[in-house]
This record gives C-alpha cells, sequence and structure tokens, in this order.
C-alpha cells in the first residue's frame, strides 16, 4: 500500500512539473547516469562523483552527485555558456532495490532551482551473463515522455574496461563510451542527438 502511494505522488509530479521554458537537461554522464538519461541506481552512502563535460559548442556541464544516504543521492549542475552559468540541483531516491533477479526503481528530480523541473521514474536492470544494462523511464520536463537505454561492458576484468551505451532522451538518440583510464577516474566520449561530440572525465572515491 506504502509502494503504491509513493507511485501514485510520483506520477502528481510528473504532470504538475511538466510545464515551462526550454532548457538543457542535466544528464551529462552524471555518476549514476547513461549519457543523458538517469538510471534505477544510486550512489551508496557517503561515495561521490565529480564530472566535467564540454561539447564541440564550447558548452559545458560541470556536476557533483553524492550519496547522502541508504538509497537516497543528491546532487548539484553548473551549466555553462558563453553568455550565461545556471546552477541546479537534483536528487534521486531508489525505490525499490535491484536484485539479482528482479528490476530496480528509482524515482526523481533534476534542474531543480530552473524555470522547468525535470520528474522521472525509471526502472532497470542487468543482464549478468552479457553484462548488459537496461533502463527504461518516463519523466516530465527535458525529460518529457519516455526514455530507455542500453549499456554493455567490455574487458570487465582487463585494462581498459570500457563501456559503450546508447540511449533515447525522450528527444534524441545518443551513443558513448566511458573509458576507465585508472581507479575512480573515467574518460567519458560521446555523441548527442547523434551530431555533436561531447568529451569529458568522471572522478569517483
Amino acid at each position: 500500500m506504502i509502494g503504491r502511494k509513493r507511485i501514485s505522488f510520483l506520477f502528481a509530479i510528473l504532470l504538475t512539473l511538466t510545464s515551462g521554458t526550454v532548457v538543457t537537461a542535466k544528464g551529462i554522464f552524471g555518476g549514476t547516469d547513461f549519457i543523458n538519461t538517469p538510471t534505477n541506481r544510486v550512489l551508496v552512502p557517503g561515495r561521490y562523483t565529480l564530472g566535467a563535460h564540454i561539447d564541440e559548442k564550447s558548452h559545458g556541464w560541470i556536476q557533483l552527485d553524492f550519496g547522502l544516504a541508504t538509497d537516497f543521492e543528491l546532487g548539484a549542475a553548473l551549466d555553462l555558456g558563453r553568455n550565461y552559468n545556471q546552477f541546479s540541483a537534483r536528487f534521486k531516491y531508489q525505490l525499490i532495490p535491484e536484485t539479482r533477479n528482479n528490476f530496480g526503481l528509482a524515482l526523481g528530480i533534476q534542474d531543480i532551482g530552473r524555470n522547468q523541473f525535470s520528474p522521472y521514474v525509471v526502472l532497470g536492470h542487468i543482464l549478468a551473463p552479457y553484462d548488459l544494462r537496461w533502463n527504461f523511464g518516463l519523466g516530465g520536463g527535458q525529460l518529457g515522455g519516455i526514455f530507455f537505454g542500453l549499456s554493455k561492458v567490455f574487458n570487465p576484468n582487463e585494462f581498459p574496461q570500457v563501456v559503450l551505451t546508447g540511449e533515447y532522451d525522450a528527444s534524441g538518440l545518443n551513443l558513448g563510451a566511458k573509458i576507465h583510464l585508472n581507479k575512480g577516474l573515467l574518460l567519458n566520449v560521446g555523441v548527442l542527438d547523434m551530431e555533436d561530440f561531447v568529451v569529458g572525465f568522471t572522478l569517483s572515491n
């Protein structure tokens, strides 16, 4: 009963927070994101990720995410343009933890503090024998509509480990790769909407 009430509350949020002006979503290679879309995973308490990315049009993103409590992740993002700097916050709560045999479910809101929030609910699971992860979600704001993605781990027990990702972020197709350079350091490269290249790094403890 409690779970149903929480999900009903989430959908109420989705319905009430989907209007406003268009802004850039804050999901570019976040610590538990695919590329531009959130996943059902959250950082464990005490763990952080710090990312910095830039695209070919000199549009930059700086993000910090932190595992604040069990199943709860809090983050902040700075959107950097040639003529503007915009700050926003975000959070994610893992409502149903993922297990070996069952999918996990999380809900959250991105772009808090801007003209338009981006609330969402997302479920996902990893197919362990294939190192293949899928996610499927529904959102509002810049995640307005259905979004989904797949990621595949290559060289899971060797260096360098590479994670290839493809996703649809409710507005376009994105492709990307996360390359493990060292413990806690990732090189991220991708193409957004199949036309804009982006590159950056993510550092984690």
